[in-house]
């Protein structure tokens, strides 16, 4: 399996022969005191892998002009800075059922951390709720109806499965040069690399 690193380069090297416009607003590597930063604010202590992501970027600039589809790391999903991070949390934690899965009767604890939202609900969560079974694992909250979920096993095989879909064409530009997906390839190739 590829490091958070190897893949993040491989996903920006596509990104860049596609000439889209997330490599354009990828911020500079968070320190170590910004991370520190962001813990303390939320309570919660970043996973190695976690640390790794945003050693590498510290989220994307986002302004209130550019298309989201010309923002997204994957289809309309931004790539949250720290600081957008931890005012993310703090909104959705106002919306405690969002979390709630109902099928089977399972709420994650609140030491969670966003890092791809998409501005209307939709986000990617890192579980950090340390001694529990989902300790790093990808926890996902949507508005489509379905059940929040865990959806990856890590951050790292999360970013494998995203350079893949890059690589081998199932991320793309639509005639528009926004950024689109084979949602049901992304799935299938998601569900095989569990």
């Amino acid at each position: 399996m590829n490091s958070i690193v190897q893949s993040f380069t491989t996903i920006l090297i596509k990104q860049k022969e596609l000439k889209y416009h997330f490599p354009n607003i990828l911020r500079e590597p968070a320190s170590l005191q910004h991370i520190a930063k962001a813990e303390d604010a939320l309570g919660l202590t970043f996973n190695a892998e976690l640390r790794e992501l945003y050693l590498f970027a510290d989220g994307t600039n986002i302004d209130s002009v550019t298309p989201s589809g010309l923002t997204g790391l994957i289809p309309i999903h931004n790539f949250l800075s720290l600081e957008d991070a931890v005012s993310y949390y703090a909104q959705s934690m106002e919306f405690q059922e969002s979390f709630h899965n109902w099928t089977i009767d399972f709420q994650p604890g609140k030491q969670l951390f966003p890092f791809l939202e998409d501005g209307t609900g939709n986000c990617y969560w890192v579980d950090l709720n340390e001694e529990t079974p989902n300790y790093g694992r990808i926890f996902w909250t949507n508005t489509f109806g379905s059940d929040p979920d865990y959806t990856y096993s890590s951050l790292t095989n999360m970013f494998e499965v995203i350079a893949d879909a890059y690589r081998i064409g199932i991320v793309f530009l639509d005639d528009n040069g926004y950024l689109n997906c084979d949602f049901k390839a992304f799935d299938e190739l998601s569900e095989k690399k569990q």
